[in-house]
């Protein structure tokens, strides 16, 4: 909303996420997303001309083939967000669609991700960060294009681990890299959200230990 964009300004928040993952809305309600594409669209015009906006975009996802990805990368483009993100299909252990991974098409995902790399070059992306996950369809990565000068040097530090990372609220995982001792030391609030307001005193205890006692 309005108002919620109009906080973040104040409180001098310079860059967030409208992530569609799919402009399909026959594939949002299938992966659960309880949005629309129109709704992306109406959000990210209300945001772009105060903040550096990045959009998310999913290769693989259940009842997408190569042609309706490229729609997602083109209306994407259409939209000029300043960074999108271009993640693998990563099927988690336990989920519904890890009991379907032999439906996917593994050739087509690859297909997918070339497009968007080649497409999003040529309209003036630039890749500039990259991971990988467990469990990713055809053992591909997650790309991240920016526009020149619009990268996100939080993206690149997570990547390399060399920052810390204050986290809030259920299911957070925050970190601290303890340098002198070469070390990474995490903690993880609980994922569920009445679990973790009911301890919200002992989770922010552990957090002021974490930051307080071995960020160093």
């Amino acid at each position: 909303t309005k108002e919620t964009l109009d906080l973040l300004k104040k409180y001098r928040v310079t860059r967030i996420c409208i992530n569609p993952q799919s402009f399909n809305d026959e594939t949002l309600k299938l992966i659960g997303r309880n949005h629309t594409a129109q709704d992306v669209i109406d959000k990210f015009e209300i945001a772009k001309n105060d903040f550096i906006v990045n959009m998310d975009f999913i290769a693989g996802l259940d009842g997408e083939d190569l042609e309706s990805f490229k729609k997602n990368i083109d209306l994407a483009i259409k939209s000029s967000p300043d960074n999108i993100t271009v993640h693998t299909l990563c099927i988690k252990r336990g989920s519904y669609l890890s009991e379907q991974t032999k439906r996917l098409d593994k050739g087509e995902v690859s297909k997918m991700v070339d497009y968007a790399y080649t497409k999003l070059k040529e309209n003036g992306y630039n890749p500039y960060y990259l991971y990988k996950q467990k469990y990713m369809a055809a053992n591909l990565e997650n790309v991240g294009y920016s526009k020149p000068g619009k990268e996100c040097q939080y993206n690149v530090d997570t990547m390399e681990e060399i920052c810390h990372i204050v986290a809030c609220g259920a299911n957070s995982i925050s970190k601290v890299i303890n340098f002198s001792e070469d070390r990474i030391e995490r903690y993880a609030s609980p994922k569920d959200v009445k679990t973790y307001i009911d301890k919200f005193s002992e989770i922010m205890e552990q957090k002021n230990i974490l930051f307080n006692e071995k960020c160093r």
